[in-house]
């Protein structure tokens, strides 16, 4: 599938920019250009400010030859394809050293020393893996209504999908599999409905229908997904909750 990677980058960025959570305060000019369909350099100097964001395109363009903005490239990080598979090791390990902000350097080594050079360079896993290096070792000292709080902003962060059941006007009611964390593992809940918003001045939610699969980003409707990339996301996520589960696994194992 072809498609403009800079409006499908800026789709699945808006929600987690207008909360204040990253990229800079731009929310109004990035939805503009999502109302508009104008991917022009004023969008695009706007989403390279994005501090994590704009690095791992970078990173996995760079891998596979391409143009930052190719769509296959955002749609790599956000959503997953096999360009994923293209990024060295040695320089995904490297880039988690010097251009993620905030990370323990230490963590990072351990996170692929425990791995085996398997973390891929995925929206999904690194919002797990985060979360899974930083929040959850502490063990048994972690509460039962703080494992659901963080498995609720696990499962706010990272992209997932759903199918529409039914349409508002700017609400849809999706059927979605949220994450669990139990006794130290993420999994993924029986499918059941929640609301998300949508805009549905953004295309191609002007005509989204029931049955439709919508990826979603902070309860927030990004774009409609084709059947190659709803399996391409069940996939890489089902992959991500397993390796950061051996990372949650082996974490306590050092208690």
């Amino acid at each position: 599938m072809k498609g403009d990677g800079v409006l499908f980058h800026a789709k699945h960025a808006f929600m987690p920019n207008s909360l204040g959570y990253c990229g800079p305060d731009e929310r109004g000019q990035i939805q503009r250009g999502l109302e508009g369909e104008k991917s022009d350099e004023e969008l695009v100097q706007t989403l390279q400010k994005f501090e994590a964001a704009y690095p791992f395109l970078k990173l996995i363009a760079k891998s596979a030859g391409r143009q930052v903005f190719d769509y296959s490239v955002p749609e790599a990080y956000w959503i997953g394809n096999r360009l994923l598979d293209r990024v060295p090791v040695s320089d995904f390990y490297s880039f988690s050293h010097h251009e993620i902000r905030g990370r323990d350097p230490e963590k990072v080594r351990e996170v692929f020393r425990r791995l085996d050079g398997t973390a891929p360079p995925h929206h999904t896993f690194y919002v797990m893996s985060t979360y899974a290096t930083t929040v959850v070792p502490d063990g048994p000292n972690v509460t039962n209504e703080a494992r659901r709080k963080i498995a609720e902003v696990i499962d706010n962060c990272r992209i997932s999908w759903g199918a529409v059941r039914k349409v508002g006007k700017e609400e849809l009611q999706v059927e979605v599999r949220r994450v669990n964390m139990d006794d130290g593992r993420l999994s993924l809940a029986r499918p059941a409905v929640k609301r998300v918003r949508y805009n549905p001045e953004v295309k191609p939610f002007g005509t989204v229908k029931p049955g439709d699969v919508v990826s979603i980003h902070w309860n927030y409707a990004c774009d409609v997904m084709t059947p190659r990339q709803a399996k391409n996301i069940a996939r890489y996520t089902d992959g991500d909750i397993r390796l950061v589960n051996r990372l949650m696994k082996s974490e306590e194992g050092r208690k």
